[in-house]
């Protein structure tokens, strides 16, 4: 019997997934498979979440989850298969104190926010910064060297780094390719019989000459007969070219936590048009939330709406079934059946569902503005004038860019440049840019101490980009829109003492705890020694915190503690008091 050609390749890619083991999925892509028996959960308490993989944060996508420790530090945590220590990183923001285990099977479990680390690890990394007189470190462990086995415990869960209060991130890797992994693919398991909630959607007028967009409205949706719609049967827009956005969540059973879906299918009459799944995200690729999302409302305070269409610098490889960069071609003038299909990682499902429309007499945006430079988003763009040049490389924008700039003089003595505002903070940007600035009236000794500071809004916050000198100008680099100028840091760190004074009998105390803060330029360095000889110092940098662990090297008797702390002029302060163990 002869075998018809079109059917030929499916029945062959079917035997060969067969063959592997590979499951074949609809479009015919190899899907992956996770072993699901093989890691334990890295706590020994039931799995409860208060953040998901691909959960939409500042910046970047969750790269694990986020597990409660119900508030509570210093918890058991156990290596969850056995393989080796393949780095530890220790700094005071970020992931904290963070562990990393590279496995046989090719994964990597990733666990942060640590308060120690347990046994040779710990006792490890503590050695390293004795050695290089440093806090900060981040190692890469040769293979096999610490070794570990399936539940040994390898650290203590705890609240440091930028965490927002006691948990432990997870994450499981791809050790070749440095992906991080969705762990719940993994067999983890976590109690979830809940749906997705859908609370708004959103449509989009989209410039038929740049692809740039505009908010048309937000529309609240309700479930009704198990599915979300909005209050209008019909929405009608005044454009021929529509995007739209989402807002949706995802809760686990008994939990009141607001997570990220795992997936979203938007089909037009039926049609996929965009979809994604949060299965891996490459780290280089994060930043490009802010193109996934609605930025200018997130930065008007209202929220993470997702825009379902690509612009096109988004460079994401989440995204699967976009057609025509998941916009909707409404220039028939008839109806559309608008359908998503909102999914958590176990396959609870919502449905919203609406009709769209082209209304010729609905109002259409001016897409007209006044702008200073267009800016290509695919190639590098420049502005200069005689007092500001501005370099922005290939890949900066998302999107091509009506670039408006404005120059306003500063009557401040403490600024010694003009005001260059550059753009607004409404439109992300991607990688940095050179930002080079003329002084006016700087004083040749404060050369050294000059910065150049930003600005987001009229009465936002200076924030330090610092900077170096390039000829007659000033040169730093920065990824974010705002008021630019120069300044100077003549001021030195504060230092404040918690619980030691000079002449303090310390005998009851476990730490020396002290506070340091630097108002503009930042701290660079701070070194503690007791009787001359370097300690380490715990540095938390959300609270400003140092502390100090009494151990062998402080014996009984009358000590000098001194805490030298400069920040990125160079501008020193010191701190000394004598006390008795």
């Amino acid at each position: 019997m002869q075998i018809k050609a079109k059917l030929l390749l499916p029945l062959l890619l079917t035997i060969l997934c067969s063959f592997v083991g590979i499951p074949e999925t609809a479009n015919h892509q190899v899907t992956p498979q996770y072993p699901k028996d093989y890691f334990r959960a890295p706590l020994d308490i039931p799995i409860q979440l208060s953040g998901t993989f691909g959960e939409l944060r500042t910046n970047h996508f969750h790269a694990g989850l986020d597990i409660k420790t119900g508030g509570q530090e210093n918890l058991s945590i156990y290596a969850v298969a056995e393989g080796y220590v393949s780095r530890i990183k220790v700094s005071p923001k970020g992931y904290g104190n963070a562990l990393y285990i590279d496995h046989p099977n090719g994964f990597t479990s990733v666990y942060a926010h640590l308060n120690k680390f347990t046994g040779d690890i710990g006792k490890y990394i503590k050695k390293r910064q004795y050695e290089e007189q440093e806090f900060a470190l981040d190692i890469t462990v040769p293979p096999h060297f610490l070794n570990v086995q399936k539940s040994q415990v390898v650290a203590k869960s705890g609240n440091t780094g930028s965490s927002g209060g006691p948990h432990l991130h997870f994450e499981i890797r791809d050790t070749q390719t440095e992906e991080a992994l969705n762990p719940l693919l993994f067999g983890i398991a976590v109690k979830d019989n809940v749906k997705p909630q859908i609370n708004q959607i959103a449509t989009y007028h989209i410039n038929n000459e740049n692809q740039n967009y505009k908010k048309h409205k937000i529309y609240t949706v309700k479930r009704s007969n198990g599915v979300y719609k909005p209050s209008v049967n019909v929405i009608k827009v005044g454009s021929t070219k529509v995007g739209l956005g989402i807002k949706a969540y995802d809760k686990q059973t008994g939990m009141y936590h607001l997570n990220g879906i795992y997936s979203l299918n938007l089909l037009d009459n039926g049609m996929p048009i965009y979809s994604f799944e949060m299965d891996r995200i490459a780290f280089d690729e994060s930043r490009y939330i802010n193109c996934h999302i609605d930025y200018p409302h997130k930065k008007r305070g209202g929220g993470l709406m997702q825009k379902c269409f690509k612009e096109p610098g988004n460079q994401l490889t989440i995204y699967e079934d976009v057609v025509n960069q998941g916009l909707i071609d409404l220039s028939d003038g008839a109806l559309h059946k608008i359908t998503y299909e909102v999914k958590d990682v176990v396959g609870n499902t919502s449905t919203a569902a609406f009709m769209l429309q082209y209304d010729a007499t609905q109002a259409a945006p001016n897409w007209t503005s006044d702008y200073t430079k267009r800016f290509p988003y695919d190639l590098d763009n420049e502005f200069q004038n005689s007092m500001i040049r501005v370099y922005f490389p290939y890949g900066t924008f998302y999107n091509n860019l009506d670039f408006q700039y404005k120059l306003t003089e500063s009557t401040k003595k403490s600024v010694f440049s003009t005001y260059h505002e550059l753009h607004n903070n409404k439109t992300p940007v991607h990688n940095y840019f050179d930002v080079s600035i003329k002084p006016l009236g700087l004083p040749s000794y404060l050369y050294e101490k000059a910065l150049i500071v930003y600005k987001t809004s009229s009465k936002g916050k200076a924030r330090a980009v610092g900077g170096e000198w390039d000829g007659e100008m000033l040169k730093a680099k920065s990824r974010e829109f705002g008021t630019y100028y120069i300044t100077a840091d003549t001021i030195a760190p504060s230092i404040k003492a918690i619980n030691i004074y000079n002449g303090k009998v310390m005998s009851k105390n476990t730490t020396i705890s002290m506070n340091i803060y630097d108002g503009l330029s930042g701290i660079k360095s701070y070194d503690a020694y007791i009787d001359g000889e370097w300690i380490l110092m715990n540095y938390d940098k959300k609270s400003g915190r140092l502390r100090y662990y009494f151990d062998e090297r402080v014996p009984k008797g009358k000590h000098e503690f001194k805490l030298v702390v400069v920040d990125e002029r160079d501008n020193e302060k010191t701190y000394v008091a004598k006390f008795t163990r």
